[in-house]
């Protein structure tokens, strides 16, 4: 049973670590907002992926006060990493459909990402039968409402592959519920049930990036530049239309207003009236749009 288990943490750690690679290469060439916390994400995840193939592997090689003291090491790395994750996939999520971070949001889930701590410290002296599966059952809620929200407003991702690729996650997500809920009998199962759900959601991943990929202009080929006549439509002001440019680059406000020498709070004006014109809501919404004028 160990000897599989570290087998399929091997096979999900590597393909993990393919996915994360392909992400960076993908964010390079299409600086959005949304890829750069995906890399967050995804980092965070393999990072457990790795820590519970370390538990398993310590159990296996290791013995006496070293496996304990091992043992002891990597649950609290994960438990804090576990914990950053229960805050930071709602966050994620709002990135994803464009909505902002809205405080009700903020205070929930916060306050479960504490009570995670709380019980994953409690779990690490006391070790009650009832802690572990509470901290699934936790976790499962952070992620499923997350999942419920995305579900709820996938009307508002503009970007076609990107709702997709959410449609395929949803539908990974679901199936795999009935073995997440047969972990809450037998624990035991949780070691291998984990990395296959990590193994389906980077085979996921793994094929928006080859479909956008394969989309992309081939090595050497520059992909034209955005001119203000595929923008007429909007009515953009010469003015708006360099900030547009800075912002496609993936400047921040203050580094266009340093750009262009002028105030941020001008920066902010601008792109107000930008995402007015052209009904957008978001930076993720305004590089789609500028993605399909290309």
């Amino acid at each position: 049973m160990a000897g599989l288990t570290l087998f399929m943490y091997m096979i999900s750690f590597a393909l993990g670590c393919m996915t994360l690679g392909l992400s960076i290469v993908y964010h390079m060439r299409s600086p959005f907002a949304w890829t750069k916390y995906y890399i967050v994400f995804h980092s965070s995840l393999l990072g457990c992926m790795m820590l519970l193939a370390l538990q398993v592997f310590s159990k296996v090689f290791l013995s006496g006060l070293a496996s304990v003291v091992v043992g002891y090491v990597i649950r609290g790395v994960f438990l804090i990493d576990v914990t950053f994750l229960v805050v930071f996939i709602p966050y994620f999520t709002t990135w994803v459909i464009a909505h902002p971070w809205r405080n009700p949001y903020k205070a929930l889930f916060l306050t479960l990402a504490g009570c995670y701590l709380v019980l994953g410290v409690l779990d690490l002296f006391v070790q009650f039968s009832w802690m572990d599966p509470a901290m699934v059952l936790l976790f499962a809620f952070d992620l499923f409402f997350c999942i419920g929200v995305i579900l709820k407003n996938l009307k508002s991702i503009d970007n076609k592959d990107v709702r997709a690729v959410c449609i395929a996650i949803i539908i990974v997500s679901f199936s795999m519920l009935p073995a997440m809920a047969v972990t809450l009998v037998w624990p035991v199962l949780k070691s291998i049930i984990y990395p296959i759900f990590f193994l389906a959601f980077s085979v996921t991943i793994l094929t928006f990036l080859f479909i956008a990929f394969s989309r992309m202009s081939a090595p050497g080929r520059s992909r034209p530049e955005l001119t203000m006549e595929q923008l007429s439509q909007y009515h953009i002001t010469d003015r708006e239309f360099s900030v547009i440019q800075l912002i496609s680059g993936g400047m921040t406000n203050k580094e266009i207003a340093a750009e262009l020498g002028i105030s941020a709070n001008t920066v902010n004006n601008h792109i107000a009236n930008i995402f007015t014109k052209t009904k957008v809501r978001s930076r993720i919404d305004l590089l789609n749009l500028l993605k399909e004028s290309w």
